[in-house]
């Protein structure tokens, strides 16, 4: 599946119910540590790539941004957040970034770039293109450096099978430091989550994605409750970082000269 074909899919995921049949969790978490990374909002204008149905933009506003606009290429999305959210300084349109000809003070990728065909291209597009002198892009995505991520980088680079079939990629916080050492960009990491990738929520997540991945891929999933009590005893020897949560944030920048 390459990207252009996501919208359609993702029509189907905002028409039916996003938090209720496809996410497991909700975005509260990252959606602080996103707000987090940026020391003053007072003032900036800001791009949110992706916007879903909304939150994380009211959000963004309630922190204290001049503008916040956006964008999505599903149009179930957008829909919903304009129906929900009626806020002075906030606007939401359909329409691929690439249409976009500002600059902003931040532009946020909240669940974006895995799934981009080339992310790290279209990242460096962005970084240099629709970024203000002193601006930042804040991006927050799945990581796997994580019990949670093993499994999966496991079933996945043996296997073939998919954690999710919306996602191409799965990058983690070494891409993003090779990315932002070859283009002498600032990098800081922060990771939400760490119960996710490495506790409880890791077991009730596989309770119910990993035994629908291995059916799906026609694999026999009648040994995921051993593979379960195992982990759960595991998990506890694991030692977190800012690596390690199930999403890492990222803040990237030009080096200053």
């Amino acid at each position: 599946m390459k990207n252009k074909e996501l919208a359609r899919e993702y029509d189907k995921i905002y028409k039916q119910g996003a938090y209720t049949h496809f996410f497991t969790f909700n975005s509260f978490h990252h959606s602080k540590l996103i707000i987090d990374m940026v020391e003053r909002w007072e003032g900036k204008k800001v791009l949110e790539i992706g916007c879903g149905e909304g939150r994380l933009c009211s959000l963004i506003s309630f922190a204290g941004a001049k503008k916040c606009e956006g964008i999505d290429y599903s149009h179930e999305a957008i829909k919903i957040a304009q129906n929900t959210y009626h806020i002075s300084n906030v606007s939401f349109s359909c329409k691929n970034y690439k249409e976009v000809q500002k600059r902003y003070d931040v532009v946020v990728l909240d669940g974006l770039l895995e799934h981009l065909d080339k992310p790290f291209e279209e990242l460096k597009y962005l970084i240099e293109n629709r970024l203000t002198v002193n601006g930042v892009v804040i991006a927050a995505l799945p990581s796997f450096l994580n019990p949670r991520g093993y499994v999966w980088m496991t079933l996945s680079k043996l296997f073939g099978v998919p954690m999710s079939l919306t996602d191409l990629h799965y990058l983690c916080p070494f891409d993003f430091e090779e990315f932002c050492l070859e283009n002498n960009y600032n990098l800081s990491i922060k990771s939400a989550r760490q119960d996710w990738g490495a506790g409880e929520d890791t077991i009730y997540d596989f309770n119910t994605r990993l035994r629908k991945a291995l059916k799906d891929a026609n694999l026999d999933n009648s040994n995921v409750d051993d593979l379960l009590v195992w982990l759960r005893k595991a998990v506890r020897y694991f030692e977190t970082s800012i690596y390690t949560g199930a999403i890492v944030v990222y803040k990237i920048e030009k080096e200053k000269k």
